[in-house]
């Protein structure tokens, strides 16, 4: 297979010295690849030198096809779509990208998923498409044609994505870490696979040096001991025999050396094997997943969470279909599903208490103690560090909150990084640490598309948690293979009348 894309020696630094990546060689071929890898990584940096929209530090990248990069967000211009298609050739592929979209509109009052659509179709005539995150903000319908649309373009395609179903349609995973870019071909379920393997193998490592760490120390012990009782048992027959006083001021400064060096030496042989466990810990290229033991506080099965009759809430217009009817009451887990704009944010900040917005029938809410993340994590003080935010809320000690934002993977100085200078993943993470180990235990969980922005790994740390959450969970998402594992049981579909903003 002739490859599009060559990279030999692809280096890339900011101008303030710092390197993202250094000497990564790689081909890509007419072929459907993945880039995968943690948050902050690089992988979009990657994406625009490859498509030659920055220029590489070092090294070179060669193209052998056209190329188009479609950004995870691209602000629409007020002109319409017809105008924004001016280029646009007829296809049947992209005539099923633009099925439902009148092309009158201006691009700018399309949702999410439109536009990305529209963006897609205009791209439609190169022969090699990057594509950053194009599932974030989509809804479930517009990601269905998405998916589509990967199945059926005949030529290649890099996916930069954290979306699980996207990732499988890919024959060939391109992982950046910071050890560099491995490739793996088989496709998404052999590269798990392989991940497993490899996160099995360094786990057995670190267990291994732990192991040989503590065995060291043991030794060391069990020599100091042994040396010392000699010690003794030189100075008791010394006083015994009568041996003169220099001389027995000779041998103990002997016997106080080699306990100094057996002291020494064993040290040394338990760092080693210490350095040994850090080092094995550096091999697990993928983070650890969240272990956090902070369920939540469950709550009496005939406790009500929230009862809506014949609920609707008014912008322009009543914006749901139909009045929404539900009685929600103990250790609920629902899905609150719909379009873009259908208005699932818009129920969210009503169960939260709703100020300001203009309803008719009734809702009616139980006396919760609520943890609410949207998807920016505003709730988080971004002037302070992730420990400040913690402290804000909780009654514990230094040393408590430390312990507890280990769990969520905030360990030593971390704790101390200013919360405006965290990637996605670990703004969520700061969120939950600063909800669960708060003084009031939350009995209800509520998610804005949590996912959104997360890679891989936060995901499965989400997930983690919100199965072992003991209380309510409420979560908006398009993501099926999230909610699967998260144990969500049920599911609340909205549609809307007008395409409001959500």
């Amino acid at each position: 297979m002739q490859s599009s894309i060559v990279a030999n020696d692809v280096s890339f630094e900011f101008s303030d010295g710092r390197i993202l990546f250094q000497n990564l060689h790689f081909s890509i071929g007419q072929e459907r690849t993945a880039l995968v890898g943690p948050n902050g990584i690089g992988k979009t940096y990657l994406a625009k030198l490859i498509v030659g929209e920055i220029e590489t530090s070092k090294g070179k990248i060669s193209r052998n096809s056209a190329l188009s990069y479609v950004p995870q967000r691209e602000k629409p211009e007020r002109i319409t779509v017809e105008e924004f298609l001016q280029n646009y050739s007829w296809s049947l592929l992209g005539e099923k990208l633009l099925t439902g979209i009148d092309r009158k509109n201006f691009c700018d009052q399309l949702s999410g998923g439109e536009w990305m659509r529209v963006r897609l179709a205009e791209k439609l005539e190169d022969q090699f498409l990057i594509l950053d995150e194009p599932t974030n903000d989509l809804d479930q319908e517009s990601k269905k044609v998405l998916i589509r649309f990967l199945k059926e373009y005949e030529y290649g395609f890099l996916l930069i994505s954290h979306d699980r179903e996207c990732l499988k349609l890919c024959e060939t995973i391109l992982e950046l870490s910071n050890l560099g870019l491995n490739k793996y071909g088989g496709g998404w379920n052999s590269y798990e696979e392989t991940k497993e393997r490899e996160r099995k193998n360094s786990l057995a490592a670190l267990e291994k040096a732990r192991r040989d760490r503590d065995a060291a120390q043991a030794k060391r012990i069990e020599q100091i001991e042994r040396q010392e009782k000699r010690n003794r048992k030189g100075v008791k027959s010394a006083a015994k025999g009568g041996t003169p006083k220099i001389l027995l001021g000779a041998r103990k400064r002997n016997a106080q050396t080699t306990s100094g060096k057996l002291n020494s030496s064993s040290l040394e042989k338990a760092n080693e094997k210490i350095l040994e466990v850090y080092e094995a810990m550096d091999r697990l290229k993928i983070d650890p997943i969240m272990y956090a033991d902070l369920s939540g506080k469950a709550i009496p099965s005939q406790k009500l969470v929230a009862e809506a009759k014949d609920l609707n809430i008014r912008f322009q217009d009543w914006i749901y279909e139909k009045d929404l009817n539900f009685s929600w009451k103990g250790n609920i887990r629902i899905a609150i599903k719909g379009g873009n704009g259908s208005g699932k944010s818009t129920l969210l900040q009503a169960l939260l208490g709703g100020k300001g917005l203009e309803t008719k029938g009734s809702l009616t809410l139980g006396k919760l103690n609520t943890l609410y993340i949207d998807q920016r994590c505003n709730q988080l003080d971004d002037s302070k560090s992730i420990f400040e935010n913690v402290r804000d809320v909780s009654t514990l000690d230094e040393s408590e909150i430390r312990n507890g934002l280990a769990k969520f993977l905030f360990f030593k100085d971390t704790v101390f990084q200013k919360v405006r200078t965290l990637s996605g993943g670990e703004r969520l993470r700061a969120a939950l640490a600063r909800g669960l180990l708060s003084t009031e235990k939350p009995e209800l969980l509520l998610l804005d598309e949590p996912t959104n922005n997360l890679d891989l790994e936060n995901i499965e740390f989400l997930e983690n948690l919100i199965r072992e959450f003991k209380a309510a969970v409420l979560i908006v998402s398009h993501d099926e293979l999230f909610l699967e594992n998260c144990g969500i049981q049920e599911e609340l579909t909205i549609k809307h009348i007008l395409n409001v903003t959500n």
